[in-house]
């Protein structure tokens, strides 16, 4: 048992502690899946402590606590952790606190500078219209399905398994190149998918692969967020052939909406193509968290 009111590195030994928080506060937001945050560890650097019964996360890499899991959480409390990092050479800021938080406790604004962070806002779509593709704002994307399964009558959809693993991370490699790698989050991807490959089964993770001619030309990665949503982790596709990334789309979510309401894609990042990207599948909500940064 680790010792509480001290931070430590995550481990995977640690899931059981984490994931009791994270089913037992069934959050909507990516941040707070067990997952999420082993296999994108080495980049962000993310620690954890047990303290008054709460689970704190914080991030190295950005020098900001999370959103504490727990009961009767107040600004006081965000307050006295906030000094405490500060003691410690940190800066004291939090990420991932909810709007609705800030609303109810206007004395923040006495000690952070508010900022509405709509970069790593989740976001959150119904598995049911993402399977259906109906109306206006989706008809393309129904045609461009249509299309490939027209031209591509023999692909086949099947669990991601060890054995396509290597081709996964080749098309992971490919998109990393497609994009230049000039953003740190498409540099670090391919380490955290080898990450979730290494301990596959053991992070609860699931997946999909599409095959066209005995080969993967794309692939999504996803497990369970909370009681009605899963979190797809990574979902990759071969540019070069058209429609595969609405195929892989589709199959994601006509698979998940046997267990799950809604589909949580993450977020943009900030990236203009990412966020044109998503904006196009119509999200159900877009869950745009605060970022509190402590005034000197």
């Amino acid at each position: 048992m680790k010792e509480a009111g001290h931070f430590h590195e995550i481990f995977l030994g640690d899931q059981d502690i984490l994931q009791n928080f994270f089913i037992r506060y069934n959050r909507p937001h990516s941040i707070y899946n067990f997952a999420n945050l082993y296999m994108w560890g080495r980049l962000h650097k993310y620690w954890w402590m047990i303290l008054n019964e709460r689970l704190h996360l914080y991030s190295d890499i950005d020098d900001s606590a999370i959103m504490p899991l727990g009961d009767g959480v107040t600004s006081e409390n965000l307050l006295e952790l906030s000094d405490f990092l500060e003691s410690h050479g940190r800066k004291g800021n939090f990420c991932f606190v909810p709007p609705d938080f800030v609303d109810s406790h206007k004395q923040l604004e006495n000690y952070f500078f508010i900022k509405y962070d709509k970069d790593n806002a989740d976001y959150i779509y119904s598995c049911q219209k993402l399977f259906e593709l109906k109306g206006k704002k989706l008809h393309k994307k129904k045609n461009l399905l249509s299309q490939f399964q027209r031209d591509n009558p023999d692909y086949i959809c099947s669990a991601l398994s060890p054995q396509y693993y290597s081709e996964c991370i080749d098309l992971s490699e490919k998109w990393c190149e497609d994009k230049s790698c000039n953003i740190v989050s498409y540099a670090y991807e391919t380490d955290a998918l080898r990450r979730g490959f290494d301990y596959f089964t053991a992070l609860n993770l699931e997946g999909l692969v599409i095959l066209l001619k005995n080969q993967v030309i794309a692939f999504s990665v996803f497990n369970r967020l909370n009681n009605n949503t899963a979190l797809v982790h990574f979902e990759k596709y071969n540019r070069e052939v058209k429609g595969s990334g609405q195929v892989i789309n589709w199959e994601t979510a006509r698979v998940l909406s046997e267990k799950y309401s809604f589909l949580n894609r993450e977020q943009d990042l900030g990236i203009e193509g990412l966020r044109q990207a998503k904006q196009s599948y119509d999200p159900d909500d877009w869950l745009i968290t605060c970022r509190l940064i402590r005034k000197r």
